[in-house]
């Protein structure tokens, strides 16, 4: 009879760890709202604080330099607050869209914006951007903090590349005012018809067709739009790294039109990337406004301190920044 009631009682202390087994697996999986290989959210909120830091850091470097600053919040909201890695990316869009949406409206308002190439760079860049928010969750974060840091090390070069770009299209653009004004102009441009030289823009030779020239033009900024909306649902950032240079090589744009068509042609698709990482619970909302507030800030004071500091030590520091927390991520990450 003892040995009888020992074993009873020894069958139901098991089968009681194996309901509270199966009841603490169960809970896990309905916590998750990851895939299985993603790494899930904490469980507590952001500090404010730091989330706020992280916007005016983004915003202001933004500012300095001409870009959304997604390549700079992501890391700090993954160093400073407790987000994971896939929720610092989807929060860093939204900063992203309230940074792009104000820029757009001030050069709308100028009647500095291309809405036929920002169309054309947006239609394809909605589409990617969705895509590129969805593969995030084949990811891990160790994965994803990778991967994003080898996407920093590739933009470092870019923005100084920018500048040559714009600075080029800015001599051009003071080229033919100045010669248009001249008031030998147009004897000179008499004398020269027969051997007139061509002019130095675009880089990329189109067909001497306007409308075939515009088709072309058109399609290659809508093949660049696959690439930007990639970068911005997978990195939280808004793609004008890739949108800019793109504008001044293939198009004959003005600067502040290369500007306000960048940013009106970024803010779709970061809505679409803003949208599927709220679905997928990588937006953070009680990170959104102190981190809308903090990248506000920044790119109010980034304007001012630009146009008072010269240009090229901002982007070589930039350039830096993104080697240095590029580089000294991917070491951390070694043999993870």
């Amino acid at each position: 009879m003892m040995r009888g009631h020992r074993l009873s009682k020894f069958h139901m202390h098991q089968a009681s760890s194996v309901l509270r087994s199966h009841t603490k697996l169960a809970a896990t999986k309905i916590s998750r709202p990851f895939c299985s290989n993603a790494t899930p959210p904490s469980a507590e909120q952001p500090r404010r604080l730091p989330t706020l830091f992280a916007g005016a850091a983004g915003g202001l470097l933004g500012g300095l330099v001409g870009i959304g600053g997604g390549a700079v919040v992501v890391p700090l909201l993954t160093h400073f607050t407790r987000m994971t890695h896939h929720q610092a990316v989807g929060t860093s869009t939204a900063a992203v869209v309230m940074t792009g949406t104000a820029g757009c409206a001030s050069f709308g308002t100028s009647g500095a914006v291309d809405i036929v190439a920002a169309v054309a760079i947006a239609s394809t860049a909605m589409l990617a951007a969705g895509a590129g928010a969805k593969l995030t969750s084949r990811f891990s974060g160790v994965q994803l903090a990778r991967v994003f840091a080898v996407f920093q090390l590739s933009v470092a070069p870019l923005v100084p590349l920018k500048s040559a770009l714009v600075k080029r299209a800015k001599a051009t653009e003071r080229g033919d005012a100045a010669a248009s004004d001249s008031p030998t102009a147009v004897t000179e441009a008499i004398s020269n018809a027969g051997a007139a030289t061509p002019p130095a823009r675009p880089l990329i030779n189109l067909p001497a067709s306007p409308t075939d020239a515009r088709a072309v033009e058109l399609m290659t900024l809508a093949v660049v739009g696959v690439f930007s909306g990639l970068a911005s649902g997978l990195f939280g950032v808004g793609g004008g790294l890739v949108v800019t240079p793109a504008l001044c090589i293939i198009t004959d744009l003005p600067h502040t039109t290369v500007l306000g068509t960048t940013l009106a042609s970024m803010v779709p698709s970061c809505l679409v990337s803003l949208g599927t990482h709220a679905r997928m619970g990588n937006v953070v909302a009680a990170a959104v406004v102190p981190l809308c507030v903090g990248s506000a800030i920044g790119v109010g004071s980034g304007g001012q301190i630009a146009v008072r500091v010269p240009e090229e030590p901002l982007q070589l520091l930039f350039a830096a920044m993104m080697l240095t927390m590029g580089g000294s991520k991917l070491w951390a990450l070694r043999g993870k």
